[in-house]
This record gives C-alpha cells, sequence and structure tokens, in this order.
C-alpha cells in the first residue's frame, strides 16, 4: 500500500533536504532533553514526597495503564546529571555521524540553542522526542535502504500515547509534520547562510 498523500511524500522519501529535516529533528531532541536535565541538575528545587504522591495520582488518571508510584518522580541530582551525560554523548554522536550533506555541525549547534531558547516552534520542541523523532529515524533507515518498505509504513504512522498504539496518520497531522519541518529548514539555511558569510568576512 502507496502512502495516502503519494504527491507530498516524494518529498520525504527523495529530497537531500527531508534528511537534513530529519538529522536537525533528531540532534535537537537529545539537545533538548540534554539542556532540561542540566537544568534541573543545578536547580533549587527538590521534589517532596506529598507533591509525588499527588502528581503519581495525577498521572495514573491520566495513563491508567501505566501504573505510577511517587518513588518514580523522585529523582536524585545524580540521576539526572547522568541522564544528562548520556543525552550528550547522543548528542555529540550524532553531530559527528550526520556531518556533510549540507549538515554542519557548527550550524547545527547554533540552530539547537535558537531553537531552544525561541518562543516559537512550539510543535518541533513538544515532538522532536515523540513521534517526530521516530519518524526521523523511520527516514533516515529508509532512505540508506535499512529498513524496507512495509516496515517503514508501519513505522510512519500516528502514535497515540493513550491508547498505546499507532494508527494511519491523519491528513492535518502529515501536513503540519510538513510544515514544522519546513520552517525547521528555514531557520537552518538562515543560520547557515550568517555562518558562511562569516567565514568569507574571515578569510578576506
Amino acid at each position: 500500500m502507496r502512502p495516502r498523500f503519494a504527491s507530498t511524500s516524494r518529498w520525504l522519501l527523495r529530497s537531500v533536504e527531508a534528511m537534513l529535516a530529519c538529522k536537525l529533528t533528531l540532534v535537537y531532541g537529545r539537545y533538548h532533553m540534554m539542556t532540561d536535565l542540566r537544568s534541573l541538575v543545578v536547580s533549587d528545587y527538590h521534589e517532596s514526597y506529598e507533591h509525588a504522591e499527588v502528581m503519581a495520582d495525577f498521572m495514573n488518571c491520566l495513563l491508567p495503564f501505566q501504573h505510577t508510584t511517587p518513588s518514580d518522580l523522585m529523582q536524585s541530582r545524580e540521576s539526572y546529571a547522568d541522564q544528562s551525560i548520556d543525552m550528550y554523548k547522543e548528542y555529540k554522536h550524532y553531530l559527528e555521524l550526520f556531518e556533510g550533506e549540507g549538515f554542519l555541525s557548527e550550524v547545527a549547534k547554533q540552530f539547537c540553542k535558537t531553537v531552544y531558547n525561541a518562543d516559537d516552534y512550539y510543535t518541533f520542541k513538544a515532538f522532536s522526542n515523540l513521534n517526530y523523532g521516530v519518524y526521523a529515524e523511520t527516514l533516515l533507515l529508509y532512505q540508506f535502504e535499512k529498513m524496507d518498505y512495509p516496515t517503514f509504513m508501519e513505522q510512519f504512522q500516528e502514535i497515540s500515547i493513550f491508547e498505546r498504539k499507532r494508527k494511519p496518520l491523519k491528513a492535518s497531522a502529515f501536513k503540519l509534520y510538513l510544515k514544522t519541518m519546513h520552517r525547521v529548514l528555514d531557520l537552518y539555511k538562515s543560520l547557515l547562510s550568517e555562518y558562511l558569510l562569516d567565514k568569507r568576512k574571515e578569510n578576506d
């Protein structure tokens, strides 16, 4: 079965720009997690057991299929630090792995900082470690022939957190994904142009 959105999905399957968008998604997802975890390490916030109980009850109402205890929500600074280090390693790994074909690690670093600190790009920030992260990995694996087409179609679906299952991607969600990726690329291209201009000035 071919994609429901065959005309626009060609951009995803064949475009170098689409691959660049996937790389940026994976890199940013790690950067976002790493930065959030670092903030928790240096913050003065300490989770009380009473507050953790309230949050656990809320989580159990929201996600009844996944039992959450107060202890699950109480982590030490050391735990956050370890997780931050793991995310940093993945972040650095992707920066090195993706270098080339329009992806410059120095520009990607600036891209991550810009997006993280911007009062914008809400959809990209929210889904870079969820649906969009899965799509990015899936598209890259398919592009480099590490995944067959049926598996690709199985992975490139909408992920329902509440129902714990995948379902066909709605047209509206697909269009939002494409729009978000194009916005991400526009920002990266702008930063790349600035970077190359600065380099030329340095060499003059």
